[in-house]
């Protein structure tokens, strides 16, 4: 409805002033958005820095205590809040740039209608210029028929009534000419005023549109970053759960505790013996005493007797250590029959005999059977996968050392291991999750359809395609129309559908502002416990084979496709734990075109009687389902995501709209000449969404020696296969069509003309139309990915 046309208008004409003074405001809404963004981001970058602060904080904690393994969650929350808020910023950043390149076009636009309205504007100043003299004639209209009836009624002489009557006319002349001359602006005026007025509100569509989806990709960003801050609010609080007391308790009596030795029995003997032995130790050590004034003096060598009456029997009284090895005696004890060599000087201070040592080494301690390499590897993948509280410092418990009641020093023991490698492994585990993983949209980054083609079928299911006169060397293609079901389990390869690299950082979702290119709630790991539905991710991946022959319209296109959902590593535990999980049921809509569904017999069921050709229902087998993700959770551990292959579809494309891409070639051979000219044209009609076709590329064979090539635009030559390549500028609905030529001179005898391929894939779109829905609930769909790419895509003359 054309608002601007029909409220613009009024006495004084200023509605075309309103209208493009309000026009104009726009680059400045522009500009006061990208400030507005601009001071959030500032805001959340501020947030994330003090968030990382905060996790040094943490980290500080003090080591000793009970509480100490916490600080390590808290310190894993604030890393994560801050990650989020980082990203957060990173995104506003990029659409800053988004809404500053629009500022820019915004300009460039306004620029250009205004030369367009300059006609207007004129047309506004006429009429307003014509308005102002039209009252003035009116007026001196009126004047003059007033003189005249003024010198009718007064009798005047006919001289003066015939010169009045002059001027009377003069003056209605002078009023019909203003008043068409006012028509004719006005209409004028009028007629440039609502194309004018049309334009303004075209151009404020367009603005508003483009706002609004600027405010979308604004508000998805920000709706992300809090999906990932309640989610790691949520696994906190999980992890703060999962940390019992008795675990803390455990962890610090395991990690600080002095030993399990409890202090046992004396015996009196035993006791008071090696008390007597201490004492005549120290009475030999100690020093005799001297008068003042003496300069020399001599130091009587104790008698035996008093030896042998202090001393115990050896034989009766052994020491025997805690290992049951027995002490050796000191020599100073078992040489007390020998004389002592003592003397005397003058000076103050008595020598003293040196004293032995002797050096008594003990067995090791016996050490608890290691750990079998299974369990060491399970206990290195349990460590190096997860995020796991730290143990306090120091593996083993050390003792200090102690002595006796007669101060003989003992040697420190080790205490007994209370637990078994697997009870280590158990412990660990237990404590450990999954705190964060990767966005579930890296499971879909960074596609290439290079590669990207299905394995090749049986060729009985080819006789939908007429075979090319020749089979191109660069690129050995088939039409897989039905596969085996012992393929069905096989992921796409090389895309990342098919691996399972994690990402170590937090992926930017892409701003889907259409609803047919999917919408995401950003990452998703699975936290156990969580009421949360489970995130699921689905991809469609459709290949097109088409043949055309010559200048032909028409061409044989035939479409392949599977269906793909990705499911992240953490959803394995809560399919495997209890209660069991809910049945996962899907919906696929608008498939009224396939023609045949080939779903994977193992995990996929539906209902054959379904008459409704519009959709199709499926529901899966759990148990089998948990059983493959199993499976490939035992093979690949480390995966973040796993990929599994529900179902494959084909069907039929006839008529020269069924292809996203139309070719055409026309070849001419002569003797001494050779000219090839290739005509592409794009039809949007081919796909559900229409989106440009990238990494276009056009193969030309040449398979004899040629010289003097001539190339229409230049081209790529692959020495090795013998063609030529032409790479293209996305193909889209603006500027969709071009021409390719090429000329060489055969060096032997007329050329012999070659299928020409077309390579090309595109992203957001499927040429089915096909769509799924999840039916029920427990799950939910993070991400919808859809592309296409070309098969054998051959065009002979």
């Amino acid at each position: 409805m054309s608002y601007f046309g029909e409220h613009f208008w009024g006495e004084k004409n200023h509605g075309f002033e309103v209208l493009y003074h309000s026009v104009k405001q726009g680059p400045i809404s522009t500009k006061e958005l990208a400030d507005f963004i601009r001071e959030r981001a500032t805001i959340e970058e501020t947030y994330s820095k003090a968030m990382a602060k905060l996790s040094k904080l943490a980290s500080n904690g003090t080591p000793m205590g009970t509480f100490a393994p916490l600080w390590e969650v808290f310190r894993v929350s604030s890393d994560k809040l801050a990650l989020c808020h980082l990203e957060l910023t990173r995104k506003l950043q990029d659409l800053i740039k988004d809404v500053l390149r629009y500022g820019e076009e915004q300009l460039k636009t306004h620029k250009k209608c205004k030369e367009e309205v300059v006609s207007t504007l004129d047309a506004v100043q006429v009429l307003s210029g014509v308005s102002q003299l039209l009252p003035k004639s009116r007026e001196n209209y009126l004047n003059r028929c007033m003189d005249q009836e003024r010198l009718r009624r007064e009798s005047t002489s006919q001289k003066e009534m015939d010169k009045a009557e002059t001027k009377t006319k003069k003056a209605a002349e002078s009023l019909r000419r203003s008043v068409e001359k006012y028509n004719s602006a006005r209409a004028d005026f009028e007629q440039k005023m609502l194309d004018s007025a049309l334009r303004f509100q075209a151009m404020e569509e367009t603005h508003l549109r483009h706002m609004k989806a600027l405010l979308g990709s604004y508000a998805h960003s920000v709706e992300d970053t809090h999906v990932q801050i309640g989610q790691v609010h949520e696994e906190f609080k999980q992890n703060i759960e999962n940390v019992s007391v008795e675990m803390l308790l455990r962890k610090f009596a395991e990690s600080k505790g002095t030993g399990r030795e409890k202090p046992g029995p004396l015996d009196f003997e035993a006791y008071s013996a090696a008390a007597l032995q201490e004492a005549m130790k120290r009475l030999r050590g100690a020093k005799a005493f001297r008068l003042p004034g003496l300069s020399r003096r001599e130091r009587e060598p104790e008698p035996p007797a008093a030896v042998d009456f202090l001393e115990p029997d050896s034989g009766t009284c052994p020491e025997v250590d805690e290992e049951g090895f027995t002490v050796r005696p000191d020599v100073t004890q078992n040489s007390t029959a020998e004389p002592s060599r003592f003397s005397s000087s003058d000076s103050d201070f008595d020598d003293e005999e040196p004293r032995k040592f002797y050096v008594h080494i003990k067995p090791a301690p016996a050490r608890a059977p290691a750990c079998s390499p299974e369990a060491a590897a399970a206990q290195l993948r349990a460590t190096a996968g997860s995020l796991i509280l730290p143990p306090g410092p120091g593996g083993t418990m050390k003792r200090h050392s102690s002595r006796d009641a007669a101060g003989k020093p003992q040697r420190p023991r080790s205490a007994p291991r209370t637990s078994s490698c697997a009870e280590r492994l158990q412990s660990e585990e237990q404590v450990s999750k999954n705190l964060f993983g990767p966005p579930l949209e890296s499971a879909f980054d960074h596609e290439d359809f290079t590669d990207l083609m299905p394995a090749p079928a049986d060729p009985t299911a080819r006789e939908g395609l007429a075979a090319p006169p020749r089979r191109l060397r660069s690129r050995k293609v088939s039409c897989p129309l039905t596969r085996s079901n012992g393929d069905l389990s096989r992921s796409l390869s090389p895309s990342p559908l098919g691996s399972s690299a994690a990402s170590t950082a937090l992926e930017r979702p892409s701003f889907l502002s259409q609803t047919g290119h999917g919408v995401s709630r950003g990452p998703s790991p699975v936290v156990l416990g969580s009421q949360d539905a489970l995130p699921i991710a689905t991809a469609f991946t459709e290949y097109v084979h088409a043949y055309f022959r010559g200048h032909s319209p028409s061409c044989l296109a035939r479409v392949t496709g599977e269906l793909t959902m990705t499911f992240p590593a953490g959803i394995v535990r809560v399919f495997s734990g209890t209660p069991p999980p809910p049945v996962l049921s899907f919906r696929l809509v608008h498939t009224t075109a396939i023609e045949h569904f080939q779903p994977n017999a193992d995990l996929l069921f539906s209902d054959p009687s379904q008459s409704d050709p519009e959709t199709k229902d499926f529901w899966l087998n759990m148990a089998a389902l948990t059983e493959a993700l199993q499976r490939q959770a035992e093979q690949n551990p480390t995966a973040s995501y796993y990929n599994v292959v529900l179902l494959r579809y084909q069907f039929s494309r006839p008529g020269p709209q069924s292809v996203p891409l139309q070719l055409s070639a026309h070849w001419q051979c002569g003797a001494t000449l050779t000219q090839v000219s290739v005509e592409y044209g794009y039809r949007p009609g081919a796909t559900a969404v229409p989106t440009p076709l990238t990494n276009v590329q056009i193969l030309l064979p040449v398979g004899e020696p040629v010289t003097n090539v001539r190339l229409q635009p230049a081209a790529t030559w692959n020495l090795e296969e013998k063609r030529l390549t032409w790479r293209l500028p996305d193909v889209s609905e603006a500027g969709g069509s071009g021409r390719l030529s090429a000329s060489w001179e055969p060096l032997s005898g007329p050329s012999t003309p070659s299928p020409v391929a077309a390579q090309f894939t595109s992203e957001g779109t499927t040429l089915s139309g096909v769509d799924l829905e999840l039916v029920g609930s427990g799950y939910r769909m993070s991400l919808v990915k859809r592309r296409f790419a070309t098969g054998m895509y051959l065009v002979s003359c």
